[in-house]
């Protein structure tokens, strides 16, 4: 399980805090912004998105079977049942 340290909300406040003060002319609050905004963007471009490969809905009696198959090792499995 995966825990939150900073929520996403407290991070864009402390940002756009970080910004207010940039504008006063502090060359400090400057790159602590850059660096704060840098770190949301990195955390925006890394999240990775979720792809829908199959959909169904399962009758009644039928049965779902996932199966891992790691990368490289596809071309020798033997079929799964049923196919």
């Amino acid at each position: 399980m995966k825990v939150n340290v900073i929520p996403r909300r407290m991070g864009a406040r402390a940002a756009d805090a970080l910004w207010r003060r940039a504008r006063s002319g502090s060359g400090v609050w400057l790159a602590a912004a850059i660096v704060a905004s840098g770190l949301r963007l990195l955390r925006r471009i890394a999240k990775r998105e979720r792809e829908v490969v199959f959909q169904s809905e399962l009758a009644a009696g039928e049965q779902l079977v996932i199966r891992l198959v790691q990368r490289g090792e596809g071309d020798d499995l033997p079929p799964a049942e049923g196919t």
